[in-house]
């Protein structure tokens, strides 16, 4: 249905594209944001996806009732979707039911104490307290900073494509900069803040949603944290599942096409310009423009052919080890959102990052979405989710061996800490390893999230949303300009559409430097 009551229809390009021909290669959430954003511009869009669904990384797995979240579960900054959707012409209330998850979550430590973690600002001061008598004044004035970072994060630098480094590292960029804390790293600044490691733990720890180590981790990844106890978790019906469903719904009203099972082997390169693709079959497609939504890293390597890009040397992000439990029973110790630290905090990124090892005590986070959406498992069960932060491929790990160990690891922690008995619950099992992200969605390395964002892996440091080489090649997502996440995601698809426009129609989009 459309804003205003009546059925919507499908919208026949209309615009400056003019019909010029595009193959998006992926369908996750940016290939499909970047697929409709054409749409809307008079493109004619085809989306290729090797998959039979929409969504990759942030795809579903259904069975026997239960339904995962394949990847990601915590939803960020609805601000930007509703943006997102408001571009496509349509209205992220009519396309999703967002809820509010209150409190966000729960962290347990070994010792048996616990924090938990709310957007309700006094509620939050009083965990705090509880913990660190007089830390709540160091949590108002750690809020206050992130919230300038914040904005001035996602005023000047998120939403911009650096298109040079020289221009990075302006004068005027790099003051503000220096503001945002990109010379410090998050653990760093919160250290200064608060006493009690396990605060500094609870402000920093979320770095692992971006595959990334506090430690490493700039200062203006404050944000996180920021915008979970400002603006909120959130959670759409059906999972974040229902997020590239949604937009692939929007998608198909502006007329773009779709292929699933089609898988692309090489994106054809002819005297400097992308001409189209060739599938796994043998057959090929012509096309004005190719932006390509898949894994960059892989794309180079793969689609391209290209065995030394320089990615190879780059940092990426770690892996996960994920389980996904259908429990024949509920079980209400286990809140939505629930987080596990395990000893040696610091030594545990070390491992992941730098020996690219399990840690000894892996920390681990459980969602059970069921908690709020009983859609999501049969009457009068649980669908469980677990993911376990895991070195990415490099170090020869059996899986097959370890999955076993830190099944049983996850399982003897909630026994030890108020769940217990659950394997016993378990009727239904799959699971996810560093091998299985690389071999069934073509991730490098198994690395999740894609290349790292360290200080010399953000803005014009990290890949450009175009070929400087190929003219009409063009990229989106995680691994892309401006990062990982799904808000991120659908920054780098308007950048990536902007960058379009700008090289293939010669419009008049500003440059980066100068639109920020």
């Amino acid at each position: 249905m459309s804003a205003d009551g009546g059925t919507w229809a499908p919208q026949p390009p209309q615009g400056p594209g003019q019909g010029r021909r595009v193959l998006v290669v992926g369908a996750g959430v940016g290939g499909l944001t970047a697929a409709g954003l054409l749409a809307k511009r008079g493109f004619d869009v085809t989306v290729l996806e090797r998959l039979n669904v929409p969504g990759g990384r942030c795809g579903r797995i259904r069975a026997d009732g239960f339904t995962f979240d394949l990847g990601p579960t915590i939803l960020l900054m609805p601000d930007v979707l509703r943006a997102t959707f408001a571009a496509l012409g349509a209205r992220l209330e009519d396309e999703l039911e967002l809820s509010r998850c209150e409190p966000n979550y729960t962290i347990h430590w070994r010792d048996g104490s616990k924090l938990t973690l709310s957007s309700d600002r006094a509620r939050l001061a009083e965990s705090f307290e509880r913990l660190e008598p007089g830390s709540s004044q160091a949590l108002t004035r750690v809020l206050e900073a992130s919230a300038s970072r914040y904005d001035g994060a996602m005023s000047r630098f998120v939403p911009t494509h650096w298109d040079s480094v020289p221009g990075f590292l302006s004068p005027s960029v790099l003051a503000q900069a220096l503001k945002l804390g990109v010379h410090r790293t998050l653990f760093s600044d919160v250290a200064k803040a608060f006493k009690d490691d396990r605060l500094r733990q609870a402000m920093s720890f979320q770095t692992m949603y971006l595959g990334v180590s506090p430690y490493e981790a700039p200062a203006v990844f404050s944000l996180l944290p920021y915008t979970e106890l400002t603006h909120g978790i959130w959670y759409p019906k059906g999972g974040l599942g229902a997020v590239p469903l949604a937009l692939e719904r929007v998608c198909k009203r502006l007329c773009v096409r779709f292929e699933y099972g089609a898988d692309v082997s090489r994106i054809v390169v002819e005297n400097g310009q992308a001409k189209g693709v060739v599938l796994a079959g043998g057959r090929t497609l012509d096309a004005d423009v190719v932006l390509c939504n898949a894994d960059l890293p892989w794309a180079r390597k793969h689609l391209l052919g290209e065995q030394k890009s320089g990615l190879e040397k780059k940092r990426y992000t770690a892996s996960g080890f994920l389980l996904y439990w259908g429990l024949k029973r509920r079980r209400e110790e286990l809140g939505h959102h629930t987080v596990f630290l395990g000893n040696d905090f610091r030594g545990s990124f070390d491992r992941l990052f730098e020996q690219l090892a399990l840690p000894d005590d892996p920390s681990f986070y459980v969602n059970v979405p069921s908690r709020t959406d009983a859609s999501m498992a049969p009457a009068g069960k649980d669908a469980v989710y677990v993911l376990v932060p895991a070195p990415r491929q490099g170090s020869g790990l059996d899986w097959k061996v370890e999955g076993e160990r830190v099944r049983a690891h996850v399982l003897a922690r909630l026994e030890a800490q108020g769940v217990p008995g659950l394997e016993a619950d378990i009727e239904l099992e799959r699971r996810m390893t560093p091998d299985d992200w690389a071999s069934k969605l073509n991730l490098m390395h198994g690395s999740n999230f894609g290349l790292a964002q360290s200080l010399f892996q953000v803005g014009a440091f990290r890949p450009k949303v175009f070929d400087p080489k190929v003219r009409g090649l063009f990229f989106c997502g995680a691994s892309a300009q401006p990062g990982t996440g799904v808000p991120t995601v659908m920054i780098s698809a308007r950048l990536a559409v902007e960058a379009i426009e700008r090289r293939v129609l010669g419009a008049s989009a500003p440059a980066a430097q100068e639109a920020a």
